[in-house]
């Protein structure tokens, strides 16, 4: 098996949400997104998976040293490692450009419960961050993401992810964000919004998520959601 395939495995069972989104990536660099989704997936379970924000503190550090690694050329012999250093090596991202989905995550190490505005102060680091490596991986020109709301998108999307049990006003500042992400997207010229859909789709599935928080839908429904949009062109 190869890298990506161990990494499109892993993603299916991190974050279903991504895994399924990223199929609609084009071919050539349905890879570099996979990589990138796996990243952040895996990292955005570490605050959940540790009881001692030392051990996380280490843990995060431990993806800041790969990424020093990589620039090297060194994996760890690692799947991720691999895969990222192929990533990096095709120029439209630079490695340090992740360190924001790594460096986002400290704050989510304390223990108790957290206020709306921190866990959108979180959300205002990973978010963008994570958005904007999606959008240059599938060739969309960064300057031209100001129009579908790029800061609103990626914000909106990672504070949804972040929503608690019970944050309702967290759903609710997202599904704001979200849908006036949406609403600029589906304005944009049909070309435009053709680059763009790949990465965005993740961001109307959100939106979708928030408006019905906390029931949910189904995973069937959620799956058609997306084919409904990646068809017609609009989030």
């Amino acid at each position: 098996m190869s890298d990506f395939e161990t990494l499109r495995a892993e993603l299916r069972g991190l974050d279903g949400d991504l895994y399924l989104c990223h199929l609609f990536a084009p071919a050539p660099v349905r890879d570099a997104v996979l990589s990138l989704y796996h990243f952040y997936a895996d990292i955005a379970r570490i605050p959940a998976l540790v009881s001692d924000p030392m051990v996380g503190a280490i843990r995060l550090q431990w993806w800041r040293d790969l990424l020093v690694a990589l620039e090297a050329g060194e994996t760890r012999g690692t799947p991720i490692g691999e895969a990222l250093l192929e990533v990096g090596r095709d120029g439209r991202i630079a490695l340090p450009d992740f360190l924001p989905l790594i460096d986002g995550r400290e704050a989510a190490l304390n223990e108790g419960g957290r206020t709306l505005e921190e866990l959108e102060a979180e959300a205002e680091i990973v978010g963008p961050a994570w958005l904007k490596l999606a959008c240059q991986l599938v060739g969309a020109q960064v300057p031209d993401l100001q129009a579908p709301g790029l800061q609103s998108a990626g914000t909106g999307f990672e504070l949804m992810r972040l929503a608690p049990e019970g944050g309702e006003a967290v759903a609710a500042r997202a599904n704001t964000l979200l849908s006036e992400a949406c609403q600029s997207f589906n304005q944009l010229p049909r070309a435009q919004r053709k680059a763009l859909l790949p990465v965005f789709l993740p961001i109307g599935l959100a939106r979708r998520q928030a408006q019905h928080f906390p029931q949910g839908k189904s995973l069937l429904r959620y799956q058609i959601s997306i084919m409904k949009m990646a068809f017609l062109g609009r989030i």
